[in-house]
Protein backbone atom coordinates (compact mmCIF):
# COMPACT_ATOMS: atom_id res chain seq x y z
CA UNK A 1 0.00 0.00 0.00
CA UNK A 2 1.36 3.56 -0.89
CA UNK A 3 1.18 6.31 1.31
CA UNK A 4 1.91 10.02 0.49
CA UNK A 5 4.10 12.44 2.00
CA UNK A 6 2.42 14.33 4.91
CA UNK A 7 4.27 17.69 6.10
CA UNK A 8 5.76 16.97 9.82
CA UNK A 9 3.25 17.85 12.43
CA UNK A 10 -0.02 17.97 10.02
CA UNK A 11 -1.19 15.19 10.53
CA UNK A 12 -0.88 12.98 13.70
CA UNK A 13 -1.93 9.55 15.05
CA UNK A 14 -4.84 9.16 17.90
CA UNK A 15 -3.22 10.56 21.19
CA UNK A 16 -3.35 8.03 23.74
CA UNK A 17 -1.59 9.12 26.45
CA UNK A 18 -2.26 6.40 29.06
CA UNK A 19 -2.20 2.50 27.80
CA UNK A 20 -5.33 2.02 26.02
CA UNK A 21 -6.10 -1.94 27.31
CA UNK A 22 -4.82 -4.37 29.28
CA UNK A 23 -0.93 -5.44 28.82
CA UNK A 24 -0.77 -8.79 26.86
CA UNK A 25 0.73 -11.88 28.33
CA UNK A 26 3.73 -11.28 26.48
CA UNK A 27 4.44 -8.19 27.89
CA UNK A 28 3.25 -9.26 31.30
CA UNK A 29 6.07 -12.12 30.62
CA UNK A 30 8.22 -9.13 29.82
CA UNK A 31 7.74 -7.29 33.07
CA UNK A 32 7.38 -10.26 35.29
CA UNK A 33 11.07 -11.80 34.04
CA UNK A 34 12.87 -8.28 33.99
CA UNK A 35 11.49 -7.80 37.47
CA UNK A 36 12.76 -10.79 38.72
CA UNK A 37 16.35 -10.87 36.99
CA UNK A 38 16.56 -7.07 38.83
CA UNK A 39 15.74 -8.41 42.05
CA UNK A 40 18.07 -11.41 41.90
CA UNK A 41 21.01 -9.19 40.93
CA UNK A 42 20.59 -6.74 43.91
CA UNK A 43 19.46 -9.57 46.79
CA UNK A 44 22.37 -11.83 45.06
CA UNK A 45 19.36 -14.51 45.16
CA UNK A 46 19.72 -17.88 42.81
CA UNK A 47 16.15 -17.96 42.47
CA UNK A 48 14.81 -15.56 40.90
CA UNK A 49 17.56 -15.33 38.09
CA UNK A 50 16.52 -19.38 37.40
CA UNK A 51 13.02 -17.65 37.20
CA UNK A 52 13.53 -15.29 34.76
CA UNK A 53 15.82 -17.45 32.87
CA UNK A 54 12.79 -20.03 32.57
CA UNK A 55 10.06 -17.06 31.66
CA UNK A 56 12.28 -15.92 28.90
CA UNK A 57 13.14 -19.35 27.08
CA UNK A 58 8.94 -20.45 27.61
CA UNK A 59 7.58 -17.39 26.30
CA UNK A 60 9.84 -17.15 22.82
CA UNK A 61 11.38 -13.54 23.71
CA UNK A 62 14.25 -12.31 21.80
CA UNK A 63 16.69 -10.11 21.49
CA UNK A 64 17.59 -7.53 18.95
CA UNK A 65 20.70 -6.45 17.88
CA UNK A 66 19.66 -3.09 15.91
CA UNK A 67 21.40 -0.18 16.74
CA UNK A 68 20.19 1.90 19.52
CA UNK A 69 20.44 5.83 19.39
CA UNK A 70 20.69 8.16 22.37
CA UNK A 71 21.35 11.42 23.66
CA UNK A 72 25.23 11.06 23.64
CA UNK A 73 25.68 11.68 27.45
CA UNK A 74 28.90 10.16 28.80
CA UNK A 75 27.60 7.39 31.22
CA UNK A 76 28.60 7.66 34.98
CA UNK A 77 30.12 4.89 36.38
CA UNK A 78 29.88 6.02 40.03
CA UNK A 79 27.37 4.80 42.62
CA UNK A 80 26.53 2.47 39.82
CA UNK A 81 24.48 -0.68 41.73
CA UNK A 82 21.62 -2.10 39.30
CA UNK A 83 21.98 -4.73 37.05
CA UNK A 84 19.30 -6.41 35.22
CA UNK A 85 19.50 -9.32 31.91
CA UNK A 86 17.35 -11.17 29.98
CA UNK A 87 19.85 -13.18 28.18
CA UNK A 88 19.15 -16.92 29.69
CA UNK A 89 23.44 -18.29 29.29
CA UNK A 90 24.13 -15.12 31.59
CA UNK A 91 21.20 -15.51 34.09
CA UNK A 92 21.97 -19.36 34.70
CA UNK A 93 25.47 -18.26 34.76
CA UNK A 94 25.10 -15.78 37.52
CA UNK A 95 22.59 -18.03 39.47
CA UNK A 96 25.28 -21.07 39.30
CA UNK A 97 27.43 -18.63 40.95
CA UNK A 98 24.82 -17.20 44.10
CA UNK A 99 23.42 -20.73 44.12
CA UNK A 100 26.89 -21.73 46.24
CA UNK A 101 26.89 -25.57 45.97
CA UNK A 102 23.18 -25.65 46.60
CA UNK A 103 21.78 -29.07 45.14
CA UNK A 104 18.44 -28.02 44.62
CA UNK A 105 19.06 -24.92 42.75
CA UNK A 106 21.92 -26.26 40.91
CA UNK A 107 19.13 -29.06 39.48
CA UNK A 108 16.76 -26.08 38.99
CA UNK A 109 20.02 -24.92 36.53
CA UNK A 110 20.00 -27.74 34.95
CA UNK A 111 16.43 -28.25 34.17
CA UNK A 112 16.17 -24.92 32.57
CA UNK A 113 18.86 -25.45 30.72
CA UNK A 114 18.28 -28.55 29.58
CA UNK A 115 14.12 -27.36 28.59
CA UNK A 116 13.37 -26.36 24.64
CA UNK A 117 12.72 -23.13 23.37
CA UNK A 118 9.02 -22.21 22.64
CA UNK A 119 10.36 -19.70 19.53
CA UNK A 120 9.19 -16.01 19.41
CA UNK A 121 4.78 -16.86 18.60
CA UNK A 122 4.59 -14.16 21.19
CA UNK A 123 5.33 -11.52 18.84
CA UNK A 124 7.78 -9.44 21.78
CA UNK A 125 11.21 -8.33 21.14
CA UNK A 126 13.40 -6.59 23.05
CA UNK A 127 16.71 -4.30 23.27
CA UNK A 128 19.45 -3.66 26.13
CA UNK A 129 20.86 -0.74 26.45
CA UNK A 130 22.60 1.70 29.04
CA UNK A 131 20.19 4.79 28.75
CA UNK A 132 22.84 7.69 29.49
CA UNK A 133 22.76 9.64 32.81
CA UNK A 134 20.36 12.97 32.92
CA UNK A 135 20.11 11.64 28.71
CA UNK A 136 17.58 9.68 26.90
CA UNK A 137 17.99 6.60 24.10
CA UNK A 138 15.22 5.51 21.37
CA UNK A 139 14.81 3.11 18.59
CA UNK A 140 12.37 3.16 15.75
CA UNK A 141 10.36 0.61 14.68
CA UNK A 142 7.26 0.47 12.55
CA UNK A 143 3.77 -0.77 13.60
CA UNK A 144 0.96 -1.88 12.13
CA UNK A 145 -2.36 0.87 11.40
CA UNK A 146 -5.49 -0.67 13.69
CA UNK A 147 -2.92 -3.30 15.56
CA UNK A 148 -3.02 -2.98 19.35
CA UNK A 149 0.62 -1.78 19.57
CA UNK A 150 3.18 -2.01 23.09
CA UNK A 151 6.59 -0.89 24.04
CA UNK A 152 7.67 -1.57 27.58
CA UNK A 153 11.11 -0.21 29.68
CA UNK A 154 12.67 -1.85 32.74
CA UNK A 155 15.60 -0.30 34.27
CA UNK A 156 18.06 -1.35 37.39
CA UNK A 157 16.56 0.06 39.69
CA UNK A 158 19.03 2.95 40.12
CA UNK A 159 17.22 5.84 38.22
CA UNK A 160 13.97 7.23 37.23
CA UNK A 161 13.30 6.55 33.78
CA UNK A 162 9.69 7.90 31.35
CA UNK A 163 8.58 6.51 28.42
CA UNK A 164 7.35 8.03 25.32
CA UNK A 165 6.42 7.24 21.76
CA UNK A 166 6.03 9.57 18.93
CA UNK A 167 4.80 9.09 15.33
CA UNK A 168 6.42 9.64 12.23
CA UNK A 169 5.59 13.49 12.15
CA UNK A 170 7.25 13.86 15.47
CA UNK A 171 4.21 13.76 17.42
CA UNK A 172 3.46 12.47 21.01
CA UNK A 173 1.11 10.12 20.87
CA UNK A 174 1.52 7.85 24.34
CA UNK A 175 3.58 8.08 26.85
CA UNK A 176 4.16 6.62 30.68
CA UNK A 177 5.46 9.10 33.62
CA UNK A 178 5.96 8.53 36.62
CA UNK A 179 9.07 7.95 39.90
CA UNK A 180 9.81 4.70 38.67
CA UNK A 181 12.60 2.50 35.87
CA UNK A 182 9.22 0.32 34.86
CA UNK A 183 6.77 2.05 32.39
CA UNK A 184 4.41 0.76 29.86
CA UNK A 185 2.03 2.37 27.27
CA UNK A 186 0.06 0.53 24.07
CA UNK A 187 -1.61 2.91 21.89
CA UNK A 188 -3.42 1.88 18.49
CA UNK A 189 -2.17 3.29 15.42
CA UNK A 190 -4.80 4.91 12.85
CA UNK A 191 -2.28 4.05 10.31
CA UNK A 192 0.63 1.62 9.02
CA UNK A 193 4.30 4.23 10.44
CA UNK A 194 7.02 4.40 11.60
CA UNK A 195 7.32 5.31 15.63
CA UNK A 196 9.80 6.04 17.91
CA UNK A 197 10.64 4.77 21.06
CA UNK A 198 12.24 7.25 23.74
CA UNK A 199 13.22 6.54 26.87
CA UNK A 200 14.37 9.70 28.95
CA UNK A 201 16.76 8.62 31.99
CA UNK A 202 16.13 11.26 34.99
CA UNK A 203 18.71 10.28 36.86
CA UNK A 204 22.87 11.68 37.70
CA UNK A 205 23.95 7.79 36.83
CA UNK A 206 23.45 5.69 33.33
CA UNK A 207 20.30 2.86 33.51
CA UNK A 208 20.77 -0.27 32.23
CA UNK A 209 17.43 -1.36 31.18
CA UNK A 210 15.84 -3.38 28.50
CA UNK A 211 13.32 -2.18 25.72
CA UNK A 212 10.60 -4.33 24.95
CA UNK A 213 7.94 -3.94 22.06
CA UNK A 214 5.24 -6.12 19.87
Amino acid sequence: MAFCTITAGAWAQDESKEAIGQASEASQSFQLAASLSTYGYANKSALPLIQAAQIVKESGMKETQEKTEDSGVAKQSDQKKGEISLDVTKLLADAKKFAAGDKTLLALIDKVNSSATRGSSVGLEYIRHDIPANGYSWITRTFYGNSFCEANVIGDGDTDLDLYIYDENGNLIARSVSYSDREYVSWRPSWTGTFKIKVVNRGNVYNRAVIGHN
